[in-house]
């Protein structure tokens, strides 16, 4: 995905149409805006034009199907949902955009006349007003529908001024032009600037570019003055006060938004006039299974009256997040936001979601709160939990999971016990959580807790890469210098640990990824953690 840097030459680009080989579907993202348009052009231009070449040469259509180039364009229009641009695939939609805002993408079968690239771009040439394209080569790039999309969306970003999102190690030394992201799975992120084919989740990144020390904020690169069109307005409140109120049609219930920029949050009231059950889930917008192409990891948050957090959703390895709780007669809410996880911060986590459920009426509250902690202990794992319940416990169900996702049972536990310890096999992370069932036969599960491999040989053992409260735990074996630091390198405190148990303050800490680096004299050892 090579681009250019500058312009030298002031020629106007001349595009002579051509028979277009199949129809192509009119698709727009944002019809509403007429002032910025980025057009996806699959059927084929003759192109002539200095910025590329002396003598003119007819790029071909792309062999796409038109479900492929459907994909596309959703997936390019998710990329750019939060910006006041349109993407379209109509011509005259584009032509009739203001020349200095507006850009087209040629998506092409043809390649030869470049080289082995999945695209080019100049950059900035979205303000030129010179119509110069910028070029997909879908042959390169095996015709796969999700691999032209993101180059689609990484060459526009060129034209709207990006560089590309970098790799450095300690020393300052270059290791990739192209950063690749890190993790697999639904979670699995790469910038959209950097090489994002082989992840699930590639976003919009503030990260290094030109240098090591040089970093580059592609949201308000793309958002900026230069580029005349700026973030769409909010349009959710994002207080219990300026809440959207959800309707309920029967049991049902269905609505939709946009995350339009990382700290955006979007709140919704559900008023219900009996007790009930609230099954709810919460999606991005996605592709295909698996949340393909999804841009948001998504965290739901749970709300009395009075605006007090009842309980919070967010599973640590997928995009999405699910209610199951029972609700007495009363006024709630509902708060989206975007969340960190464990491969990337909540910074480039924007785009469109919807939610979807049931309200169930009829039903008492019996549990009040479910809440279950872990720790490591001598290579053991301690769990215990805390419920406050209108009826008797019946059964207490502990599962295990080594994903977070596909839990399986590991012990049934008497309903009025309240902890567990075992040693357990596996040398990976594992994850806990209960599934309670009450007297009158009704089931909850609790939230998620992980709990790393057993470490009993380490000079220390971490008891969760996931700061779920005010406070860091640390087992160590020795005496130790830490220092925590953003994924910038900014530091935030710094300190020695002493042998034994150590807890590290993290209250004041904002919702991201931070290293806890822990050095023992020349040796440093790094460790990931995430505040949600």
């Amino acid at each position: 995905m090579k681009r250019f840097s500058n312009a030298t030459c002031a020629l106007a680009l001349l595009f002579a149409s051509l028979t277009v080989k199949a129809q192509i579907p009119k698709l727009n993202s944002y019809p509403q805006q007429t002032q910025a348009a980025i057009f996806l052009d699959f059927d084929g231009q003759t192109v002539t034009s200095p910025y590329w070449t002396s003598t003119p040469f007819y790029a071909t259509p792309a062999v796409l199907t038109i479900d492929q180039v459907t994909r596309i364009f959703n997936q390019v229009s998710e990329d750019y949902r939060p910006f006041n641009i349109n993407i379209t695939t109509d011509s005259t939609v584009y032509f009739a955009t203001p020349f200095t805002k507006r850009q087209r993408v040629i998506i092409t079968d043809y390649s030869s006349w470049y080289g082995s690239a999945g695209g080019v771009a100049w950059t900035n040439s979205f303000r030129w007003g010179l119509e110069v394209p910028a070029f997909v080569f879908s042959n390169l790039l095996n015709n796969n529908a999700k691999n032209v999309a993101e180059a689609s969306s990484h060459e526009a970003g060129h034209s709207l001024g990006l560089e590309h999102q970098k790799t450095y190690n300690a020393s300052c030394a270059l290791i990739a032009e192209y950063n690749s992201g890190i993790g697999t799975g639904e979670i699995g992120w790469a910038p959209i600037m950097g090489s994002s084919y082989s992840r699930n989740l590639s976003l919009w990144h503030n990260g290094t570019s030109g240098s090591c020390s040089s970093f580059q904020d592609d949201i308000a690169t793309i958002a900026g003055s230069a580029n005349g069109f700026g973030l769409r307005t909010d349009d959710i409140g994002n207080t219990t006060s300026q809440a959207a109120t959800v309707t309920i049609t029967g049991s049902t219930f269905a609505t939709s938004g946009i995350i339009n920029n990382t700290n955006d949050v979007d709140v919704f009231r559900f008023n219900f006039s009996q007790n009930g059950r609230l099954t709810l889930n919460a999606i991005p917008f996605n592709i295909a299974g698996g949340f393909q192409s999804a841009n948001i990891d998504m965290k739901v948050e749970l709300l009395n009256n009075a605006g007090v957090l009842l309980n919070q959703f967010n599973p640590s390895t997928t995009l999405q997040a699910t209610i199951d709780s029972m609700l007495n007669t009363g006024t709630y809410f509902l708060r989206i936001s975007n969340v960190s996880n464990a491969n990337v911060s909540n910074y480039g986590m924007l785009g469109n979601y919807n939610i979807s459920g049931s309200f169930q009426a009829g039903s008492t509250l019996p549990i009040y709160d479910l809440q279950l902690s872990a720790r490591v202990n001598n290579s053991k794992h301690e769990l215990d939990w805390n419920i406050i319940a209108d009826e008797p416990i019946e059964t207490i169900k502990i599962q295990i999971s080594t994903d977070g996702r596909n839990f399986t049972s590991l012990q049934d536990v008497n309903g009025s016990l309240r902890q567990f310890s075992y040693q357990p096999l596996e040398k990976t992370k594992l994850f806990y959580r209960l599934h309670v069932t009450t007297a009158s036969q009704l089931q909850y599960y609790s939230n998620i807790v992980s709990l790393r491999a057993d470490r009993s040989n380490a000079k220390y053992n971490l008891n969760s890469n996931f700061i779920n409260g005010n406070s860091i735990v640390v087992n160590s074996n020795g005496s130790y210098n830490w220092r925590l630091v953003d994924m910038s390198g900014r530091q935030f405190a710094s300190g020695r640990m002493n042998t034994g148990y150590n807890r590290i303050d993290a209250a004041a800490l904002s919702s991201g990824i931070y290293l806890l680096q822990i050095i023992d004299g020349t040796e440093m050892n790094t460790e990931k953690l995430v505040k949600q």
